[in-house]
């Protein structure tokens, strides 16, 4: 569905995207992720035709990235959508579907997306007095609105409060069962990864790692955990520089992040580090490999730019 090959963006000096190579097959749920200024949202805009690549080039089932067929192919949801907060759920969809050339079928269209996102109910409110997750819902929906065969999707969930995200994510889920190819990125690795089939990892403008999920989980070692006690703020300071660790946050929700080499020596030294400080563990979740496989990928990929200098 998606061919990448050599694929480059200039700024002058600053090489946005340096080289990529990328293969999505279709039907697929591909993960695309990476630090800040990875190269992430230049990629997909080249993809999608809003960018024009300085070399190489992408091709969308087979057409040319920026060609009508291929814009007609896709359903594109920006990081930061720009939505006419003047209308209404339901007139903007509609609009939507004017603009992409559809019929009359374009307001049943739009009613079937503003139900499945759980929007009916705000349909005909101005898209002004919606929250952040209704935004990002309608979002979605006006990437679907022409029923595309490839979604392309920049950080979904991002700004977006556990429960808003979770709505999303159910929504992401739902499109596995109905044979749609997505492009997905995101910050939130431990969401991501439970329903992408393959990812790519992004660094610096150059591809450090694709493939599927569970081989890059397998190459990469180290594991991920979700923690909550009484005390969260306190025990990341606790647990900052401890050698059974490889890195610790405090999360917006304000649980604990926790990533490891070690897992059951974590399991062991936390439990007597809480007895020791007399904090309350409310909460052990093991949450998946791929977040310690892309921090571990990165700071690889570093290691091999410091020696190659």
């Amino acid at each position: 569905m998606i061919e990448a090959r050599d694929l480059t963006k200039r700024y002058g000096d600053l090489t946005a995207v340096d080289g990529i190579d990328l293969t999505v097959e279709a039907g697929s749920i591909h993960g695309f992720i990476g630090p800040n200024g990875a190269g992430k949202t230049t990629t997909m805009q080249m993809m999608v035709g809003l960018l024009s690549p300085s070399e190489g080039e992408v091709m969308i089932d087979g057409e040319p990235a920026g060609s009508i067929p291929a814009k007609e192919t896709i359903g594109y949801s920006p990081q930061d959508p720009a939505l006419d907060e003047s209308m209404t759920g339901q007139t903007y969809l509609e609009y939507m579907g004017q603009t992409a050339g559809m019929g009359s079928e374009t307001r049943e269209r739009a009613a079937e997306l503003l139900e499945w996102l759980d929007l009916s109910d705000a349909a005909n409110q101005k898209i002004g007095g919606y929250s952040g997750g209704m935004k990002r819902r309608l979002s979605l929906a006006q990437a679907m609105i022409h029923e595309p065969e490839l979604l392309i999707l920049d950080e979904p969930t991002a700004a977006l409060d556990p429960s808003g995200r979770m709505a999303i994510i159910e929504s992401l889920k739902d499109l596995t069962e109905r044979g749609m190819t997505v492009f997905v990125s995101s910050h939130v690795l431990a969401e991501l990864e439970q329903f992408i089939d393959t990812v790519t990892i992004l660094h610096d403008g150059q591809l450090v790692e694709t493939g599927p999920v569970d081989s890059i989980q397998d190459r990469y070692g180290g594991q991920t955990f979700a923690v909550d006690t009484s005390e969260n703020e306190q025990l990341v300071g606790l647990l900052e520089g401890r050698g059974w660790v490889t890195s610790v946050r405090l999360d917006e929700d304000g649980s604990i992040t926790i990533m490891t080499d070690d897992p059951d020596e974590f399991r062991t030294e936390l439990q007597q580090l809480l007895a020791d400080e007399g904090i309350l563990l409310e909460s052990l979740q093991e949450t998946g490999g791929l977040e310690s496989a892309f921090a571990d990928a990165i700071e690889r990929n570093e290691n091999e730019e410091v020696t190659t200098e």
